[in-house]
C-alpha cells in the first residue's frame, strides 16, 4: 500500500491507515445542471471524477467503491470497483446500501464525486480522523460556514453505519416510503462535526455553483477575485430596514429546519431570498413567503418528474415581472387624492 498522507500531516503514518476504504457517489441524474454528469464536470484540472480518485491515491487510500458508472481513469496504487444502487437514481442512502458489502475495512471515506476541492476535503477529513481527539463515537463529518453537516463528506464506522441503514430502511418501509433518507440513517449516528472554513465541501448542484466555482478556481489561480460567501452577501429584511445576519445564525435555523422537515438536498440561501425580494417588491410583501412555498412545493413536483428547477424559476420570474408592470400602469393611471379629503 502507498504511504498514508503528506509528509508531515497526522494522516501520515497513522496506525488508521490501513483501515478505512472509500466510497464514492457518482450516480446522480444531475437534473439541475440540465441532465449533465456531474462527475465529468471539468471546472479546471480535469473531471471532478479523476481529481478525487488521485486524491484518494495521493493521500495513501488504497480502496474504493464508486457507485455509479465506471470512471474513465484510476490512478496507480488505487483499487476501484464499481456498483450500482438498487433502484438506479435511489439517493445517497440507497448508493450507500449497495457500496457497505463491498467495503472490508472498519471505517467508511464517505464522499460525493461533485466536489471541486476533493484533494482539500480529503485531508481534512483524514487528518481529523487519523487525530482521534474528537467525541464523535461513531465517525465525523466536515461542516460549512452555514454551520450544516455535509453529510457526504464524513468518515463513518462501518457497522454502526450499517445498523443505522437496516434501522431507518425499517421505518421508511412503515412510513410507506421508498427508502431511507441520508439524513434518517445518520442522525442515528454520533458524529464529531469538522469545521470547513475554506468552504472545501461546497458541492455542485445547480448551475449558480458552477458558475461560483469557476470564479474560485479563476481567484485561486490569480485571477479575478472570488465572490463573496453566503454569509457575507445575505441580508434579510425586517421593519422595512435591511440588516446584516449575524454570522452562522441563518445557517443555523436552516440546518435546524432541514433536520425537522427530512430535507437532505443542499438549499440556495441565495436564489430563495432573491425570489423573496423581487416579490416583495415588485408585488406585495405579503406574497413574499406565499411564493417561496408555492415555489418549493412546484420544485419538488418539478424533481419528481426530473423537469430541471431553473424552469419553475423562470416561469416565477416571469410572473413577478408581469404583476410588476401592471402595478406600475394601474399607478400610473389612478387618479391622486388630496390629503384631507376623506
Amino acid at each position: 500500500m502507498p504511504p498514508a498522507g503528506p509528509e508531515g500531516s497526522p494522516w501520515a503514518g497513522s496506525p488508521r491507515a490501513g483501515s478505512v476504504q472509500a466510497v464514492v457517489l457518482t450516480g446522480g441524474r444531475g437534473s439541475r445542471l440540465g441532465g449533465a454528469v456531474k462527475a465529468e464536470l471539468d471546472l479546471g484540472g480535469g473531471p471532478l471524477i479523476a481529481r478525487l480518485l488521485d486524491a484518494l491515491a495521493a493521500a495513501g487510500v488504497a480502496d474504493a467503491v464508486v457507485v455509479g458508472p465506471a470512471p474513465s481513469h484510476v490512478p496507480d496504487g488505487l483499487r476501484v470497483r464499481i456498483t450500482r444502487e438498487d433502484p438506479p437514481f435511489g439517493g445517497p442512502a440507497a448508493a450507500v446500501q449497495a457500496a457497505l458489502p463491498l467495503v472490508e475495512a472498519p471505517w467508511v471515506l464517505l464522499l460525493a464525486c461533485d466536489l471541486p476541492r476533493s484533494g482539500d476535503v480529503v485531508r481534512l477529513l483524514l487528518d481529523h480522523w487519523a487525530g482521534g481527539t474528537g467525541g464523535g463515537r461513531d465517525g465525523l463529518v466536515l461542516v460549512d460556514d452555514e454551520r450544516q453537516p455535509q453529510w457526504l463528506a464524513g468518515v463513518y464506522a462501518r457497522e454502526v453505519l450499517a445498523e443505522a441503514l437496516r434501522a431507518a430502511t425499517s421505518e421508511a418501509t412503515l412510513g410507506g416510503r421508498r427508502g431511507p433518507r441520508m439524513g434518517d440513517v445518520v442522525r442515528r449516528l454520533q458524529l464529531e462535526p469538522v469545521a470547513d472554513p475554506s468552504g472545501a465541501s461546497r458541492d455542485v448542484d445547480t448551475p449558480k455553483d458552477v458558475e461560483w466555482w469557476r470564479a474560485r478556481t479563476i481567484a485561486d489561480d490569480g485571477g479575478a477575485a472570488a465572490g463573496p460567501t453566503t454569509n457575507e452577501r445575505t441580508t434579510v429584511e425586517h421593519s422595512g430596514k435591511a440588516g446584516r445576519v449575524p454570522a452562522g445564525a441563518l445557517g443555523d435555523w436552516l440546518a435546524e429546519l432541514q433536520g425537522l422537515l427530512g430535507i437532505e438536498d443542499r438549499i440556495d440561501v441565495d436564489t430563495v431570498l432573491d425570489v423573496a425580494r423581487d416579490v416583495a417588491h415588485g408585488v406585495a410583501r405579503p406574497a413574499a413567503p406565499l411564493s417561496t412555498f408555492a415555489l418549493g412545493l412546484a420544485v419538488g413536483r418539478s424533481a419528481a418528474a426530473g423537469v430541471p428547477v431553473d424552469e419553475e424559476l423562470q416561469r416565477l420570474a416571469a410572473l413577478v415581472q408581469r404583476r410588476a408592470l401592471e402595478h406600475a400602469t394601474e399607478s400610473s393611471t389612478e387618479p391622486a387624492t388630496e390629503q384631507g379629503t376623506e
